[in-house]
């Protein structure tokens, strides 16, 4: 199945609603163990001295559960979605005053046009990391463009996104299974982003021609592939 590009940013208040009231808890958690066990497994410890940056963070999920995990580390979501933004920013209010996620804050902003200066001025990047943010992107070669820019030399990412199925049969089973979970505004966002998704070959061979030795991709399941690591 070719790849279709869909639009980058998710503006429309319906589409935050669906999304906002979709339980997606089981594959987040996921990517916060293996960022946990990977941090582990190198024996790394974040401290008040580094900065979690969450691109594309929309309503905040993977955002919270980051700053949840590690409380001591500030973080920062980033979306160039002002309703997402706008979603983020509410929770995060009614959070803190019962003292939660006191070390988060966001930022909207179209990630094209950022730089980590200005993210944060006296924080370098510890951790990059984005949840269904790459399918997004228009062209694979401006994601690694982004998180190239963003990162510096001990920065880590962390980016987990769909995974395009192998032909259209596939995509039709995996938006009928959604149906049965999730609202019709949401599968049919869910069938755009499978359609607009990227395969782990096609990563593979960008990194290879990138040079970017330290960057790894594997696919978590069948549906989901993570790209971590270095730039």
């Amino acid at each position: 199945m070719d790849r279709e590009p869909e639009p980058e940013l998710m503006n429309k208040k319906s589409q935050v609603k669906a999304y906002c009231a979709a339980d997606f808890s089981l594959g987040e958690n996921n990517l916060i163990k293996f960022i946990s066990n990977y941090l582990k497994i190198n024996n790394i410890n974040l401290s008040k001295n580094d900065l979690i940056v969450d691109l594309g963070c929309g309503p905040g999920n993977i955002s919270e559960k980051l700053s949840e995990r590690w409380p001591d580390v500030n973080v920062l979501g980033v979306d160039g979605s002002q309703e997402m933004i706008r979603e983020a920013e509410s929770r995060l209010f009614k959070n803190k005053i019962v003292n939660k996620y006191r070390n988060l804050n966001y930022l909207c902003s179209d990630i094209r046009k950022i730089s980590s200066h200005e993210i944060f001025s006296r924080k370098k990047i510890t951790l990059l990391v984005s949840n269904s943010l790459i399918h997004h992107i228009n062209h694979i070669d401006n994601f690694f463009k982004f998180i190239i820019n963003l990162s510096n030399k001990e920065t880590i990412n962390f980016h987990k996104d769909l995974i395009r199925p192998k032909d259209q049969e596939t995509a039709l089973k995996l938006r009928d299974k959604c149906s049965q979970k999730f609202s019709s505004i949401l599968t049919n966002d869910y069938y755009a982003s499978l359609k607009a998704s990227y395969r782990k070959n096609e990563v593979q061979e960008k990194i290879l021609e990138l040079n970017l030795n330290s960057m790894n991709v594997i696919e978590e399941t069948k549906e989901y592939l993570i790209v971590y690591g270095k730039v």
